[in-house]
Order: C-alpha cells, then structure tokens, then sequence
C-alpha cells in the first residue's frame, strides 16, 4: 500500500508540523493504525512509523501468488459496544462475513473441539480415560489446588488435574515459553472466562443461541471479506486520508526525550536516517525489539537504570508462518456434527 510521506535525507532531516501536537506512532498494526485513526478524527495529525512493508502486524494479511494468508485467524467478535462500533466504522456491513467458529486440537489420532467441550472430549478419550478426567475433576472439587493464584491452579481447580496436563499445560507452556505456574490466574481467566467442565457439560446441551454468554463458546463469528488485513489496510486509508503519513519500511531506531517526555524520533527509511520532531510517542510495538531498535542512545536515555534493568529481563514470544508450502493428501477439517 502506498502512503504518502515527506522525501527523506541521509542527513537526518528533520520534519515537524504546525500542530500544537505532533505525536509519532510506531508500529502501523491494529494498537497503531487505531491510534492515529483516532488522532485524526481529533484534528491531529500523525506519523505512523512501520518497519514492515505492509500494515497490519501480526493480524495482517498477506498476498503470494494471488493468494492471501491470514498470519493469525483473528475473529471479531467482542461484547464492548465501542470496538464492534468501530469496527463498522473501518469497514462496510457488506465487508464482513459471518462464519461458524472451528478450532481443533489433534490429539492421538483424534480431533478434539477447541475450547474443550465435555461431551466431545469425554468421547474422544474412551471410556475408561474419560472415567479418569471426570473423577480427577471430582477430586479437585473436594480438594482444590491451593494456589490458583497462577495459571497451572486455576485451570486445574476448573477442569482437574488430568484434562490439564493433557490440553491445556503443554500447549500454554510451548506457546509462552514460561511454566504454567508463572502465568497470572487473571489471563488465564481472561481467555477461558468462566468456563469449567462442568459448564461445558452444561453448554453442550444448551441451544447454540444461548451459548454466547460464555465468550470461549461462542458458535459464530465476524470476519472480514479478504481477512483481517483488510481491515488495516482500509484503515490506512482512512488515516491518510485524515492528513496523516503511514510509513513503510520505516524502522525505528531510537526514540530521544528528556524530562520523561519524548522529543524526537529516529527511523531509518529506504533513502537514510531521518528524525522526525515529537511532542509524543506512541509505541505499539513489542517491549524488547522496541528497546533493541532504539539502540544504546535510546538505552541510555532510560531515566532509571532500574527501568533498564527491567527491559532487558522482559522476554519476547514471536510468531512465524510458512508462505509457500504445499499439502501432501488431502485433510478435512469441515465442521462436524457437535455432540
């Protein structure tokens, strides 16, 4: 996508605006593209800075060979009135489709239905290993972990100790690279709600209409017509639109303020450096790379070293998908007949 933007110098040109407030976003992904949205329907004027070349981060669609990948399945589907509004404000109701939800676990041979519903999984497993997950969840209901402060407790005070350590312990712990009784119970809560197996007994014997109560239940759900990324690029759109510059292939490198605010910052374009003047600086990128872009000017400029210190021990979980590969037989993962 092209966006418009000021040429840039290899002297470290500098550019500034007549605004009053001149904030610079960087990271041209949902947190950034909605900022500086949001900034414009203010009157603000912005510079989004995005070293990809394409908008979108990791909810961002891309194109080869006439095909476009979706980098993560993102579903819209929210309670809070104000995202969805602003959802239908990016995009047109003919834009989105409605499609029924389909995750999977393959599991020993077996599909097994993500979230965990009681009934498939209790099937899936057999008789005598579901006999085992139904009494391991009796057993915590009578003695319950006594720390569920954490994620491993709170998940097994829910589900019981052996539908933990099949479905949900390995798969958390290979996703964060950290143990289950190092993630906060809140996250945890946050992704499965109220959700136990015994309100998934319940649910899968509910109407399919009554299950969105639940959000880790929900049937159904809002997508874009051309994935995610389209509504990213359309909100590009509507940014540069607004007055603002969407930069691509636009690295940060460092971020300078002084008095605990930022003054200016520093990206690297295709033709050089250039310094852009900042009354504010939005990141929306992660923690770690941020710091490691900024460089040791960046570092320095920490007004503590305890906030360094903290930086550095932040650890960083990305995701990478292949473009290109070819399946080999055939596998069917249509929808099938819930239990």
């Amino acid at each position: 996508m092209n966006a418009s933007s000021e040429p840039a110098t290899t002297n470290h040109q500098r550019l500034s605006s007549s605004n009053t407030i001149r904030p610079v976003i960087i990271g041209a992904g949902p947190a950034g593209l909605t900022a500086a949205y949001q900034f414009g329907k203010a009157g603000v004027v912005t510079t989004v800075l995005e070293a990809d070349d394409v908008v979108g981060g990791i909810s961002r669609t891309a194109v080869r060979d006439g095909w476009r990948f979706d980098i993560g399945g993102h579903r819209f589907f929210t309670k809070v009135r104000v995202v969805s509004d602003l959802w239908h404000e990016i995009l047109e109701p003919e834009d989105f489709l409605v499609r029924p939800r389909m995750s999977r676990i393959f599991y020993k041979g077996r599909f097994y239905d993500y979230p965990l519903r009681a009934m498939n999984a209790l099937r899936n497993l057999g008789p005598i290993e579901a006999v085992r997950c139904v009494l391991s969840y009796l057993w915590v209901r009578i003695r319950p972990p006594k720390d569920q402060s954490h994620f491993e407790g709170w998940v097994a005070s829910r589900f019981g100790w052996r539908l933990y350590r099949t479905f949900f312990k390995t798969y958390t712990e290979k996703v964060w690279g950290v143990p289950g009784t190092e993630l906060q119970a809140d996250w945890a809560a946050q992704r499965i709600k109220n959700l136990s197996l015994l309100r998934a007994v319940m649910n899968s014997l509910m109407p399919r209409r009554n299950r969105t109560d639940v959000t880790s239940l929900i049937e159904e759900f809002e997508y874009p017509r051309y994935g995610p990324g389209m509504m990213w690029e359309r909100c590009t759109e509507l940014v540069t639109d607004q007055g603002s510059a969407v930069l691509l292939s636009h690295p940060v490198r460092r971020v300078g303020h002084t008095g605990g605010r930022a003054f200016e910052v520093e990206a690297l374009s295709p033709e050089g450096p250039v310094v852009w003047e900042a009354t504010d600086a939005i990141s929306s990128i992660p923690s770690p790379p941020s710091d490691q872009r900024n460089g040791p000017a960046g570092a320095r400029r920490c007004p503590k070293g305890g906030q360094r210190a903290w930086l550095s021990g932040l650890s960083y979980r990305g995701s990478g998908s292949p473009l290109g590969g070819r399946l080999r037989g055939q596998l069917d993962l249509r929808a099938r007949p819930r239990c």
